[in-house]
């Protein structure tokens, strides 16, 4: 093996390496999202009495109307209790 093709193979190496933590870490914030989500759902359904389905609806739809991304809608949920966007 000449010492280009090593060097070659090396780079490649370190990009798919890039490449694999780069989805990973997106792979685990997607997770953290998700559980933070049902987290949500859960004091919504508790909350309301709603089932699953309307408490994803719920959040959705308050996300729409707020312009806020969904993920954002359930941390306020889950830290104030509160579903009513403030805009600073």
């Amino acid at each position: 093996m000449a010492g280009g093709d090593a060097a070659e193979l090396l780079a490649e190496a370190r990009s798919d390496l890039a490449a694999a933590t780069a989805y990973a870490e997106e792979l685990q914030r997607a997770l953290v999202s998700n559980r933070r989500i049902g987290m949500a759902m859960g004091i919504l359904m508790e909350r309301h009495r709603l089932t699953e389905e309307q408490a994803f609806d719920r959040l959705r739809d308050l996300s729409q109307r707020s312009n806020v991304k969904l993920r954002d809608v359930a941390e306020q949920l889950i830290y104030t209790g509160d579903t009513r966007q403030r805009r600073d």
